[in-house]
């Protein structure tokens, strides 16, 4: 009897782990989700972002973000940021700009489990020592992450955050001007497993609107596909995603493309 107990708690145990593993590559391109990184496990997602914006001129920006996410608690991880622009061209200007834009570190924190009523719900604290090409900007930002499962194949993912940027005019040494930015981040990620933990389909709408009221919305339809194999331990807990970003105003990106690779080791 007690043999047979010990075995259906394992089974559990095993179930309930491969069950938050693959929660968390599940991980949509533009929206977080409030399942955190096991302890002692590593959350990694490479990921190249194009986007085009035609007005008087037509602009090409390609990204590469590169995320790694530690847990460090039972509902805790380390997040460990970085964003490279690889190039951006405009047409009429000859001067391509390329280089580090973001660093960042940060600590995420899960503090509600999900029941029939409350979705599941994260804090994610975050500082930037290090903004824009130049590095003469610095941030911090909070972002509160909530995931709801509202049917077996549907879960809604729901992002609210608030970032503050100090900026410093170092072409004004003389001056030595400090300018505050402040933006809402807001994003809605609603995922329908076509085949439950393999085959995701999504569409993430993502939004900003800095203090100066210039709102960008874009709208991307995504799709996740999970690499399963127990032949070979590379492929193993990896996820492969692609989105298609298109901007819903003036202010936004007219298109885009978004490819990303993740996964847990």
């Amino acid at each position: 009897m007690y043999t047979m107990f010990f075995m259906i708690i394992n089974l559990f145990v095993m179930v309930f782990a491969d069950l938050v593993f693959a929660a968390h590559i599940l991980e949509p391109l533009g929206t977080e989700i409030a399942a955190t990184t096991p302890r002692g496990r590593m959350f990694g997602q490479a990921m190249y972002e194009y986007s085009r914006e035609e007005n008087s001129t037509t602009k090409n920006t390609h990204l590469l973000p590169i995320d790694l996410e530690i847990g460090i608690g039972e509902k805790t991880q380390l997040n460990l940021e970085g964003e490279t622009l690889l190039r951006e061209d405009e047409t009429g200007n000859p001067e391509r700009e390329s280089g580090v834009e973001e660093i960042a570190i940060g600590v995420k924190h899960r503090f509600l489990d999900e029941t029939r009523v409350l979705p599941d719900a994260a804090f994610e604290a975050e500082f930037a020592p290090a903004i824009g090409l130049k590095g003469n900007e610095h941030g911090v930002k909070g972002t509160l992450i909530l995931s709801k499962n509202l049917h077996p194949r549907l879960v809604v993912h729901l992002n609210g955050a608030y970032e503050l940027e100090t900026e410093r005019e170092i072409e004004l040494p003389a001056t030595d001007e400090v300018v505050n930015h402040a933006t809402w981040f807001y994003n809605v990620a609603p995922m329908f497993r076509l085949i439950p933990d393999r085959l995701m389909i999504l569409a993430e709408l993502n939004g900003r609107t800095p203090a100066s009221g210039n709102t960008v919305l874009t709208l991307a339809p995504e799709v996740i596909a999970v690499i399963q194999t127990e032949t070979f331990l590379a492929l193993q807990n990896l996820a492969l995603k692609l989105a298609v970003p298109i901007g819903l105003n003036d202010r936004s990106p007219d298109i885009g493309v978004k490819f990303g690779i993740s996964k847990l080791f």
